[in-house]
């Protein structure tokens, strides 16, 4: 068990008590979210990486912070950290979930892993998808690398055969609205992989206005899309999504914990976006009371304010959080919740 490491101010807590505590629904369904255990991290001291462990409970100790009085569940994601051991770091997820209400998993995939593996592990009930990451990519190029370069075809025709979910981080300079992606996922949505049900991360990689607002029109007629909300924190993306897509397609995602519980946000600078970590910026604060909130706030912040210019009702604001994913990969609210 990990003994979660919280920076929680009293700034932090300032605005979930005045601007988000009405706002956040009473359950919460985090369908982006990681465990991760030193021990997986192959050719190297696992005492040397400044990465915690973070294990169901750490996930359990940061939510009743983070989100008091709320209930929890959880789609958990293969990690891709640089020089994973897929195998152990499956089997740890595996035996750290098994038999918890609440909680399903997408297995980490790369393009080296054997299909009677994947086959075998997903017989587990609660295994319900594959997560690929692009620094994986067979052309060693994760900046500009295409799907099919790091989630092999051969893995999308096992996905597509038994109907399971991929959690796709897209790759390329301008992620969904890319024309490769989007000429890609219209291919094997309507075409090769009607069966595949793809959620795409980060609001389909766009962190900054423009990539949601060039391609959601697209995006939105095509089967099987759905969204994660993970780690975004302009507000922008979330207003073209909310006002343009099927709200039932979207789902709340923290990318907690190393990805979003900091202080600072990702930084939109033109179409180009960055990790910020305030606490790391040399700031100067000579016009205001300078604290910085922890980032996760500020998606949930961005989140309302684009739910409030959207017209959304309770209802669909509860959908975002729980319901829709919930819905679609069959968890029921007589699961309970893992932190129940």
């Amino acid at each position: 068990m990990a003994q979660a490491n919280i920076d929680y101010r009293d700034c932090d807590r300032q605005v979930w008590e005045e601007e988000l505590e009405d706002f956040v629904p009473s359950r919460i369904l985090d369908a982006h979210i990681h465990c991760f255990w030193r021990s997986a991290v192959t050719g190297v001291d696992p005492d040397s990486l400044k990465k915690e462990d973070n294990d169901l409970e750490t996930l359990n100790q940061w939510a009743e912070v983070l989100y008091p009085g709320r209930r929890m569940q959880y789609l958990i994601l293969g990690h891709p950290f640089p020089g994973t051991d897929v195998a152990k770091h499956v089997e740890l997820n595996r035996s750290e979930i098994d038999g918890v209400p609440g909680v399903r998993h997408n297995r980490l995939v790369t393009p080296s892993c054997k299909l009677e593996d994947i086959e075998r592990d997903l017989k587990h009930p609660q295994f319900v998808g594959l997560k690929p990451y692009r620094t994986h990519s067979v052309t060693g190029d994760i900046a500009q690398c295409r799907i099919h370069e790091f989630l092999p075809h051969e893995q999308m025709e096992f996905a597509n055969h038994h109907g399971l979910w991929v959690t796709m981080h897209l790759s390329r300079f301008h992620g969904c609205a890319d024309q490769l992606n989007l000429q890609d996922l219209e291919e094997y949505t309507t075409k090769r992989y009607p069966n595949l049900k793809w959620m795409l991360a980060h609001c389909a990689r766009s962190f900054t206005y423009w990539p949601m607002q060039e391609a959601v029109e697209r995006l939105r007629d095509m089967p099987n899309i759905h969204y994660d909300t993970s780690a975004v924190t302009d507000p922008r993306p979330y207003i073209s999504l909310l006002t343009k897509e099927d709200t039932r397609r979207i789902f709340w995602g923290s990318d907690g914990v190393g990805a979003a519980f900091f202080h600072g946000h990702y930084a939109a600078l033109g179409r180009a976006w960055e990790h910020y970590d305030a606490d790391r910026g040399d700031l100067q604060f000579p016009h205001c009371d300078g604290r910085p909130i922890l980032a996760v706030y500020e998606q949930l912040l961005s989140m309302k304010f684009a739910a409030e210019i959207a017209g959304l009702s309770k209802d669909q604001v509860e959908g975002l959080f729980w319901r829709n994913a919930a819905t679609a990969l069959g968890i029921g609210e007589e699961e309970g919740a893992s932190n129940d």
